[in-house]
């Protein structure tokens, strides 16, 4: 709801610009009005309206934002009257007055009160976000979904909120100071969300299941917008910003954006995990030769030529080691290239036996530097980069990614992003097999680095990569997602994966590619072997088919996957499932309480759970437990040892039960 206020245009501003100078026939309106009416040039089309008197994501009135107010009339007067672009229509030029103010919603969003207040990169993510549509610029159901996500159960919930059982649109409109108009379809979606998630299923929303950007055109306009402001700073008077935002120009960008924003989907997880696999395995076994090599190199006098053909070797070994560097630092910090860029020599602190943290730029939520945990073999690879000479100048503060090129002897900024797929190339994951058993190429990006940690989160257990379990044995990957999820794009890729984990189980579960055991298991192998038989005499149904009922059926009991090492949970986030699960038998719990509780959770608990879904890379897990508990039970007694002689002889009963080796 607009909130309407007595004065016209701030005297900060007022005293500065001619309002004589601010007419024009197009405008109808006095420029210091709260409404404009701009008519058609030639005089035909209707009159059309721009209001700023409209809500912003802080509850208040553009108009009480000064600076913004200012630069949106200021920039939507000069847009038209300047030489930046020919307007003749009104309604074209309303179309920038709308993209303005909601260009002006979408920076108050994300704790801007100025648009001087912007930079580059900030403008490139508002840019990329804009690329998907009104709400990615408004970032509407984005708030949203961080606010709804505050409320954990029903309780939690104020009452306002609440109509019919459902989360309300029209209070939350009010309360969250959504727009009322613009993006409601994704506000809509969130909303559904968050109720199926407070009763204890999972939905998939409308913003999160995005995958092609809006027309070029269409994008088109707001990098316009941010262009203009720059071309145009000599003639408004009001905060605007000092730099060009896109060298290649506004049309260019739009372009690229339409192109290079869509969606990649998800590597395939076996892809993704080689990647990361073979990384591990050159930074793990590689680091000292390369250390070593590269110091007596710079060592030698740079005038015999006949260590030319030697440094140019080891220039190319430095930057395969530095790209798989770069791939592992993206993979457990979830950063964008930029931010990945901007990692700076003293990056890391900790040690091997408390665990190492590093320190990372978080851009789009944070805007400052933050702490993160990352596994011990990262920590190995920064220090690794650090040890690179740099020649005469050394400051903690520099580039993580400068060192002193062994050929030319001057100091070179490694560009390790633009050889993602010479890498992959070299290590076996630049192919794939398609569902049609076809080997098709796969180009990989920095983007979707993003996605590595839901990838290795969820499918770590299934692969045979042993080095890169070796490497993370000490680890808490939970801790780390703790943390990249705080960013909301995160959070979407998160749950987008867990959906298509979920998929994955159940076309598993059809096509018999994994024998799936457990309480759970059986009962879903049961209702595969029922819907076959069902339809085996009557109709021909297509494995996807046959797929999406087993996911109605999961989705029917609420059922909620979380993957872990000795089996995937499947306990619902309800009270059903609480009741139920074998873990709140163990640990007790209170009234209201909902779904499993993973701190009582383990090898000796969960696989009799009626939750419970085994698979053979879980009963892999279990027998390396018991391996290790059998050579721990060889020492010297202890109460420690009475006790894990019960779980060797409660685990051994419940793995001999299962039958499969």
């Amino acid at each position: 709801m607009p909130v309407k206020l007595s004065h016209a245009l701030n005297a900060k501003h007022s005293s500065a610009i001619q309002l004589e100078d601010r007419t024009r026939s197009w405008l109808r309106s006095a420029y210091a009005d709260h409404i404009w009416v701009v008519a058609d040039g030639a005089g035909e089309g209707k009159d059309e309206t721009v209001s700023f008197d409209v809500r912003m994501a802080d509850g208040r009135s553009l108009i009480e934002h000064r600076d913004l107010c200012a630069s949106a009339k200021e920039l939507l007067f000069w847009i038209r009257a300047g030489n930046y672009t020919r307007i003749d229509d009104a309604y074209r030029h309303k179309q920038y007055g709308d993209a303005i103010i909601r260009a002006c919603y979408g920076l108050t969003a994300r704790g801007f009160s100025s648009f001087a207040d912007l930079t580059a990169v900030d403008i490139e993510l508002i840019c990329e976000d804009a690329a998907f549509g009104v709400d990615g610029l408004t970032r509407a159901s984005k708030s949203l979904k961080e606010k709804l996500a505050e409320y954990q159960t029903w309780q939690h919930v104020p009452r306002s909120l609440i109509k019919n059982e459902e989360l309300d649109l029209r209070e939350a409109i009010t309360a969250f100071h959504l727009p009322s108009t613009w993006a409601r379809k994704e506000i809509k979606s969130e909303l559904l969300v968050a109720t199926a998630r407070l009763n204890g299923k999972l939905l998939a929303s409308v913003a999160d299941m995005k995958e092609r950007p809006i027309t070029i055109q269409n994008i088109q306009l707001v990098t316009m917008l941010f262009d203009a402001l720059y071309a145009l700073r000599h003639f408004i008077v009001a905060p605007t910003i000092g730099f060009r935002p896109f060298p290649e120009g506004p049309a260019k960008k739009a372009e690229d954006l339409g192109s290079t924003t869509e969606r990649t989907p998800i590597a395939p997880p076996d892809l993704v995990l080689t990647l990361l696999e073979e990384s591990v395995r050159i930074v793990a076994t590689q680091c000292e030769s390369i250390q070593t090599g590269y110091k007596t190199l710079l060592d030698v006098d740079n005038r015999e030529t006949s260590k030319r053909p030697e440094a140019q070797a080891m220039r190319a070994r430095i930057e395969t080691f530095v790209t798989a560097c770069y791939i592992l630092i993206a993979a457990f910090t979830a950063r964008r290239r930029e931010e990945i860029k901007m990692l700076e020599r003293d990056c890391i602190a900790g040690n091997n036996d408390y665990g190492w943290w590093m320190k990372v730029y978080i851009e789009k939520t944070d805007r400052r530097r933050t702490w993160i945990p990352i596994p011990s073999i990262v920590a190995r690879a920064v220090q690794i980069l650090c040890s690179l000479d740099t020649g005469n100048f050394e400051d903690p503060g520099m580039s993580l990614f400068e060192y002193l090129d062994p050929v030319a002897r001057r100091r070179t900024s490694l560009k390790p992003e633009s050889r993602l797929n010479d890498f992959a190339k070299l290590v076996g994951a630049h192919e794939y097999t398609n569902e049609k058993n076809e080997t098709l190429p796969w180009h990989w990006t920095t983007r979707q680095f993003r996605r590595f940690f839901a990838v290795l989160f969820i499918y770590r257990y299934k692969g045979k990569k042993e080095t890169l379990a070796h490497h993370l044995r000490h680890f808490n990957l939970q801790m780390t997602n703790d943390y990249v999820t705080l960013d909301p794009d995160n959070a979407r890729v998160w749950t987008r994966e867990i959906w298509n984990f979920q998929i994955e189980i159940a076309r598993d579960l059809v096509d018999g590619r994994t024998v799936y055991t457990g309480p759970m298991g059986d009962r879903l192998t049961k209702l595969v072997q029922r819907l076959k038989q069902k339809f085996s005499d009557n109709i021909i149904i297509v494995p996807e088919r046959m797929a999406r009922i087993v996911m109605r059926s999961m989705k029917k009991n609420q059922l909620v996957l979380t993957p872990k090492p000795w089996v995937t949970c499947s306990c619902p986030h309800n009270l059903h499932g609480c009741h139920k699960a074998a873990c709140r038998k163990i640990a007790g719990f209170e009234a209201n309480a909902i779904g499993p509780d993973f701190s009582a959770a383990g090898p000796t608990v969960c696989p009799s759970c009626p939750w419970a879904l085994i698979a053979a890379e879980n009963l892999a897990y279990i027998d390396e437990e018991l391996q290790a508990m059998r050579v721990a039970d060889n020492h010297e007694y202890t109460i420690f040892g009475e006790l894990q002689a019960a779980n060797i002889v409660q685990l051994s009963a419940f793995r001999g039960s299962l039958g499969i080796r």
